[in-house]
């Protein structure tokens, strides 16, 4: 018999053990519970856990329920790591370093010594249940987790006031509420930018009222010169703020790297790809990007950066999205984030450790223009490298010199053409083939089709010389090498960079479309000095691909509107390219009579099909209701989401189609949703991955076998890379969009 501590015998009733189980799964555990000293822990154990820095785990409804209980060791850290950087011998200079870099002024640790006393203050006299700091921040949390706006969250702090008399000590306004993130280096700077996206009114044009390059005003126009030049003191005139038309919102990084270190748990965990665990004596397993070649690669080019541990990691992620979540609205908003890949799996992709570090405003993408936007970010890449930043580590206690490096960038394919500066549309779209990728023009689809995939199969493969089902061709060509950084910059050598912005019209004031080959700009990424010798500078994103390919291939096999690649000038494009004889169109007086092909399904056969998934059933927080988007009457599927693609791809594709598409077609297309699979796992073996690079090749090769050329656009070809890249950069689930775009 033991103790229960269970929330219905508290400790006071003893039980079996076995009674004990059924009471803690129905009534569940009591929290307040922390040691158990009734069931084997002891005092030496427990001391042991706080020098390791251990942490309970809560569950999500219990951080709900107690929201500020999940802050309150970052701002206890935060205010200790404060009073332990006053404490030892160093000069105001090197503590504004440390603290008051996020505003740039002395204000921010005065801001943080309020907190240290407000953290034990009483809300009011006799208060037993809340400290002063301890209630701002669980209101701060309730406003953001319940998406409050500032005028009702003034109201609701003003009423408090009003209530129980609170005095000036706690804040009336949501403004002054707010504040009080600013210590925890949660500020941002705003800087203006040419509402033509030419340049950032920042350094040398800091003073500037016009932009240098296309003359654009930096103000609204919605003040009189007479305002502007007018004196302060002069009665009856009223100068109002000049508002400027754009401005960049930049949030420091080395700040928030900083407040990193100053939890010292959080500091610990930024240590763990440099400890031994579980496993890692196979190095031909990947469970994080410390076991992928390219990790190890910058180890190996600069060991001085690798010897410390603390020294950080990180990616970037972009993409535009409407913040009114109207999408009649062509308002686009583009914010930057980072996350370091120092912290372990199971918290290096939460939302709680990404870093926004820009938020480019609208209502136009930046497009090309990126660059202009990005380049206060290069600059702390830049300092961070070469000279790195004074930081207090309150796990060891002391300070050290943190330097960072940018790993790789991820993002859609089409924002992978704005950060790498290499198209990815027309003849040479996809960035890993380059200026060797494989394409041709259809004269009736007016557009590029990217096929030939027998370039990746084995030299001595026997579909090399096959010209019956590949276009009448024998292939003996190698596949294309990837494309280094050092590459890159050989090919832009020489060749003068775009001039940035666009006209009122919104268009490029370049004249010549590329520099040369695809090239659409020098990145700014390459003025980062190791930027050139990453073997990953740019990630496809799986996310995006493995939509596009699931989109294709349904809305290719269901006749989905708009998303049918096989159409009469598809069929017309047959004749031309001397392909699929079966197949091709015949000329029955002015019509063109159309042979069925393998994949065509009847109308009896998708309702077939679409009864079937109208059916499924998933777990919870699976997937969505793919239910709802089945279409019985015309048999089609409309209003997927991204994640139900996913879903479909890698778990429904084969018994979707299995019974009713010819065998022929569905072992293709069972091999494609089986290397999505693999490739999306959790942990990826070196040699299953050169194994799916095999079997990619050959997949794609019995795809055009099968399909009309129409069929193969540049989403199709992009799978053919994502093992290789796997293997370079390790599992996929840490390089694509999924956190980033939720």
């Amino acid at each position: 018999m033991l103790k229960c501590p269970c929330l219905n015998c508290r400790l006071v009733m003893s039980q079996t053990r076995k009674n004990m189980l059924c009471h803690l799964l129905v009534y569940g555990i009591d929290r307040s519970y922390n040691p158990w000293l009734s069931h084997g822990e002891s005092v030496e154990q427990i001391d042991k856990n706080k020098d390791q820095g251990y942490v309970a785990e809560v569950s999500d409804n219990e951080s709900e329920d107690r929201p500020f209980d999940d802050m309150a060791p970052f701002v206890f850290d935060a205010t200790s790591a404060w009073n332990s950087i006053n404490s030892t011998s160093i000069n105001e200079n090197e503590r504004t370093t440390y603290i008051g870099s996020s505003s740039g002024t002395s204000e921010t640790p005065m801001l943080l010594q309020k907190l240290v006393e407000d953290m034990e203050a009483d809300l009011y006299p006799g208060c037993k249940t809340f400290k002063r700091l301890e209630f701002i921040m669980s209101l701060l949390h309730i406003k953001v987790s319940n998406k409050w706006s500032d005028k009702s969250f003034s109201m609701l702090l003003n009423a408090l006031h009003r209530a129980f008399n609170y005095d000036n000590n706690l804040p009336s306004i949501s403004y002054d509420a707010k504040k009080y993130t600013k210590a925890l280096g949660l500020d941002y700077v705003k800087i203006d930018a040419c509402v033509s996206h030419c340049v950032l009114f920042r350094k040398e044009f800091a003073n500037e009222v016009k932009c240098p390059k296309c003359s654009a005003p930096r103000w609204k126009q919605d003040i009189s010169q007479d305002d502007e030049n007018s004196d302060d003191e002069d009665e009856g005139v009223h100068r109002k703020t000049r508002v400027p038309q754009l401005v960049l919102r930049h949030f420091p990084l080395i700040p928030r790297l900083q407040r990193m270190f100053m939890c010292s748990k959080l500091a610990m965990h930024m240590r763990w790809h440099n400890k031994g665990h579980a496993g890692d004596d196979d190095d031909n397993i990947m469970r994080h990007p410390r076991d992928s070649k390219s990790w190890k690669s910058l180890d190996e080019l600069y060991p001085e950066f690798a010897a410390d541990a603390r020294n950080v990691r990180l990616a970037l992620a972009s993409d535009g999205f409407n913040p009114g979540a109207n999408m009649s609205s062509r308002y686009s908003i583009w914010p930057v984030m980072l996350v370091p890949y120092n912290l372990p799996p199971w918290m290096c992709m939460k939302s709680d450790n990404m870093m926004l570090s820009l938020l480019i405003p609208g209502p136009k993408s930046p497009g090309n223009d990126i660059d202009v936007f990005l380049q206060p970010l290069i600059d702390e890449l830049k300092e961070l490298w070469e000279s790195g930043v004074q930081t207090f580590d309150a796990h060891s206690k002391e300070t050290f010199n943190m330097r960072a490096v940018l790993m790789w960038t991820i993002s859609d394919f089409l924002v992978y053409a704005n950060l790498s500066g290499w198209s990815t549309k027309g003849a040479k779209a996809c960035p890993n083939c380059h200026k060797d990728t494989n394409s041709e023009w259809l004269k009736h689809g007016h557009k590029w089709c990217y096929m030939c995939h027998r370039v990746f199969l084995e030299p001595d493969h026997k579909w090399r010389l096959n010209k019956r089902f590949f276009s009448k061709k024998v292939e003996r060509r190698a596949p294309p090498n990837p494309l280094s950084g050092n590459d890159a910059l050989e090919q832009l050598h020489g060749y003068p960079n775009v001039e940035f912005g666009k006209d009122n019209k919104g268009k490029r004031k370049r004249g010549e479309r590329y520099i040369v080959h695809q090239w659409k700009k020098i990145s700014v990424f390459f003025q980062l000095p190791y930027w050139r010798h990453l073997l990953v500078r740019h990630n496809l994103d799986v996310m995006h691909v493995e939509k596009n390919v699931c989109e294709n291939i349904l809305g290719t096999l269901l006749d989905l509107p708009g998303k049918n690649k096989d159409s009469v000038n598809a069929r017309l494009d047959l004749e031309v390219m001397k392909m699929h004889d079966d197949l091709r169109p015949k000329k029955v007086r002015d019509k063109y009579q159309i042979p069925r092909a393998p994949f065509n399904l009847t109308l009896h056969e998708r309702r077939k099909i679409v009864t079937f998934l109208s059916k499924l059933a998933f777990p919870d927080g699976y997937s969505s209701n793919i239910s709802r988007c089945a279409s019985l009457q015309d048999g089609k599927i409309i209003g997927m989401k991204t994640h139900d693609f996913h879903v479909f791809m890698q778990d429904l594709l084969t018994p979707t189609f299995q019974g009713v598409l010819d065998e022929k077609v569905l072992e293709p297309l069972r091999e494609l949703s089986l290397f999505f699979k693999q490739l999306c796992a959790k942990t990826l073996k070196v040699a299953d991955l050169e194994r799916m690079e095999a079997n990619i090749a050959i997949t794609l090769c019995k795809l055009e076998r099968i399909f009309v050329p129409a069929f193969f656009d540049v989403m199709i070809h992009l799978p053919i890379h994502l093992a290789t890249e796997a293997k370079l950069a390790g599992p996929v689930h840490y390089r694509w969009m999924y956190q980033f775009e939720r």
